[in-house]
């Protein structure tokens, strides 16, 4: 999470080290008080439209930090809660597409010249 001019930004999320974007994006939603659709239960006394307002405000601000690739897998879900719990199960777990993801990412990888190996 980096500051510019008192903004806070999140790098867009591609993939890779889901936990380290999963502890900035939650930091920041808590930073909102946007914080209570990640627990996944409507707290009493709050209306079903205040609700589903907030739901949606952190689904936004969620899906504004993916980058195209990783959004187009979530694209159908419609619940920040199901939108995280999408996103871990592909991108926190040792899945096929975590797997493939690193590999690409192994494989796309260039010596620069004059740079350290180790």
């Amino acid at each position: 999470m980096a500051t510019d001019k008192g903004k806070v930004k999140i790098e867009k999320f591609d993939g890779a080290d889901f936990g380290f974007w999963n502890m900035q994006i939650e930091d920041y939603l808590y930073q909102k008080k946007l914080y209570q659709p990640l627990l996944g239960k409507q707290p009493e006394g709050i209306k079903d439209e205040d609700w589903a307002l907030l739901d949606r405000q952190a689904l936004g601000i969620i899906r504004l930090t993916l980058s195209r690739n990783v959004a187009f897998n979530i694209a159908k879900e419609k619940t920040t809660l199901g939108l995280m719990a999408a996103l871990s199960s592909m991108y926190e777990n040792p899945s096929t597409s975590n797997k493939v993801n690193l590999m690409r990412r192994l494989f796309n990888l260039r010596w620069q010249k004059g740079a350290s190996v180790a």
